[in-house]
């Protein structure tokens, strides 16, 4: 019974609803217990004994149990229209924008749900003077224990983190720079993943193991950024762009999003446990932007808004970053690429190969000779982006897959269907192939042309046409003979299956 002796101080635990304040101004735990709703001022389990933390630890309002009571047992189908009157109040955004931000408020309540795995980031991002701020703190205001910060220390969101577990509006200059300087970049990478922790070392005299603390770090998070944020961690955000729309605006106050978050935590409390039906990927809507969005999609089944307006909503969001990855140099690669492949009619193929000297050679046109990027630089870049890299010959080349070219174009924002039309026959595509090449050759001269050999594809006729030019610069040798070298060459390859075409 030792562990009955003194209680823990505790505002978070499983089955919790939220913290609430009586009518007498007493704290109370708003507990889920077998589908009803009850008020303990502190909590036992067959472990420990939880009480509440006083009021002062608690920077946001704190919602008023008799009004979480009522909300929990009626109907409240004006939610989500009542939240969007209220975000209108302080600033304005394009209806898909507002959405996405709804959307997310309502998610800050179910951040912590057993079906729910990722909470991404709301960004707000513009130049000074957009409303960024404004925006940001309403929505603070009416979210799951949300707390605004204009400072990034790890201590402070360690703290909030792991003891409330609610939302942060970090709102800051430049946030990528503020956490560079602050060591905290490993905080805002993992905050998005539920289960994701931060180690410090913080008693070194203490030895292995001991000397080591890990705080939880996950939740949801608002950024106000009037930069461009690091790259990586964009792709953790869900960017909300503010319009240049000047208008005379209230000013957000906690206490004007009170009734709001009474609602809100009466619907956390209906919802907290409610399982969730199986989410399949929607087209145009992949990768880690499928990940943070889709428990948005989850948030959308239990609200009376259609979901067609949430996948419109996020469509227009993977388009800005499909735009976006276009400009990086990554996105510049994947252009060469199709350049090439459209080019050279490629894409019929299942399988082929660019020469990546070509790649670099059109990378480098048009910058400064001092800017020219290296060979080496070319492959790893490459390499990084899941492309096979092979020495043929002691020529560099990627190899393609055309399944895997079309995955590529869809995540840069290129219409696949559009330039690649995969053969869906590997007979239908030789003799596509044969036809091409037969009339591509149909004007060389040759001295036996019984022994011209028939290719099975175009990275044949290429290693065919390379190693002539190879045996003609030695010298030495008719052209009768450097053409049976080749030919004999392209027959030991396919048998030795060293011609990777």
């Amino acid at each position: 019974m030792d562990v009955f002796s003194e209680s823990t101080l505790s505002a978070y635990f499983p089955g919790l609803a939220d913290i609430c304040v009586n009518d007498d101004g007493q704290l109370v735990y708003a507990i889920i217990k077998d589908g009803k709703l009850v008020l303990e001022s502190e909590h036992i389990t067959e472990t420990e004994i939880f009480s509440i933390p006083e009021k002062k630890h608690f920077q946001f309002t704190i919602p008023r149990a008799a009004e979480v009571l009522r909300y929990f047992v009626q109907e409240d189908k004006a939610l989500y229209n009542d939240l969007l009157t209220y975000l209108k109040r302080f600033s304005a955004l394009d209806d898909e924008q507002w959405t996405i931000v709804a959307h997310y408020v309502f998610l800050t309540y179910l951040h912590d749900h057993p079906g729910i795995d990722y909470c991404g980031y709301l960004l707000f991002h513009a130049v000074p003077e957009r409303g960024k701020s404004r925006t940001g703190k309403s929505v603070a205001y009416v979210a799951f224990r949300g707390i605004h910060l204009i400072e990034l220390r790890e201590a402070t969101i360690f703290r909030y983190s792991q003891n409330l577990h609610g939302t942060l509006f970090l709102d800051l200059m430049d946030i990528s720079k503020k956490a560079d300087r602050g060591g905290c970049e490993d905080i805002l990478l993992l905050r998005a993943e539920k289960g994701a922790k931060c180690c410090r070392v913080l008693f070194p005299d203490q030895g292995p193991f001991n000397d080591t603390a890990y705080y939880e770090i996950y939740g949801p998070t608002i950024i106000a950024s009037n930069e461009q944020l690091q790259k990586i961690l964009e792709t953790r955000c869900l960017p909300i762009i503010m319009p240049n729309r000047p208008g005379n605006y209230e000013n957000p106050r906690p206490e004007l999003a009170l009734e709001l978050k009474e609602r809100l935590t009466a619907w956390r409390a209906k919802h907290l446990l409610t399982p969730f039906a199986d989410q399949e990927p929607i087209d145009g809507i992949s990768g880690r932007l499928w990940d943070i969005t889709k428990p948005m999609f989850f948030v959308n089944s239990l609200l009376t808004v259609d979901h067609q307006i949430l996948e419109d909503s996020i469509m227009a969001i993977a388009g800005e970053k499909d735009e976006s990855r276009k400009d990086t140099l990554e996105g510049r690669l994947v252009a060469i690429i199709k350049e090439i492949t459209d080019e050279n009619g490629l894409e019929r193929c299942v399988e082929w190969s660019i020469k990546t000297n070509e790649i670099r050679t059109r990378f480098n046109q048009g910058r400064p000779e001092d800017r020219h990027v290296s060979p080496q630089w070319i492959g790893k870049r490459l390499k990084s982006m899941s492309f096979q890299n092979r020495i043929i010959h002691g020529y560099s080349e990627i190899k393609i897959r055309s399944g895997e070219y079309a995955m590529i174009l869809r995540q840069y924002g290129y219409p696949a269907g559009e330039s690649s039309k995969t053969t869906n026959s590997l007979n239908e595509k030789a003799e596509q192939d044969r036809a091409y090449l037969k009339e591509a050759e149909s004007g060389r001269e040759s001295a036996r042309e019984q022994e011209q050999p028939n290719f099975n594809n175009p990275g044949e006729r290429e290693f065919y046409e390379e190693r002539i030019q190879e045996l003609k610069e030695k010298g030495g040798l008719s052209q009768e003979e450097i053409e049976r070298m080749a030919l004999e060459e392209l027959e030991e390859g396919r048998i030795q299956d060293e011609i990777p075409f």
